[in-house]
């Protein structure tokens, strides 16, 4: 009777380090698994994340080249009520001296 118990607490013993030792090996299983998923999302962000910067400096070069334009337009109507008024001017003194000569 003895041998038996002896003999169940064996075979307890035993099948308890084999749980664990699956388990164990479950958890390495599943520790790969994540670095695995884990490392192919960072490769997949990290694609993203190079589209968005092309897509940027597109826009950015886009920005500058209407800023550009902006510039030159606000350039050119800056000048206009400098002219305007030189003209304007130069009517208003051939008037005046159209009625001084009368």
């Amino acid at each position: 009777m003895v041998q038996t118990t002896n003999e169940t607490k064996h075979k307890r013993s035993i099948i308890y380090g084999a749980l664990l030792l699956t388990l164990s090996v479950i958890c390495i299983v599943m520790t790969i698994i994540f670095t695995y998923v884990s490392n192919r999302a960072n490769e997949q962000i990290e694609g993203i994340r190079e589209d968005y910067r092309a897509v940027a400096e597109r826009r950015d070069q886009k920005v500058a080249q209407l800023a550009g334009q902006v510039t030159d337009l606000q350039k050119k109507l800056d000048v206009l009520p400098d002219r305007t008024a030189d003209k304007t001017a130069n009517k208003v003194k051939e008037v005046v001296k159209e009625d001084e000569a009368k």
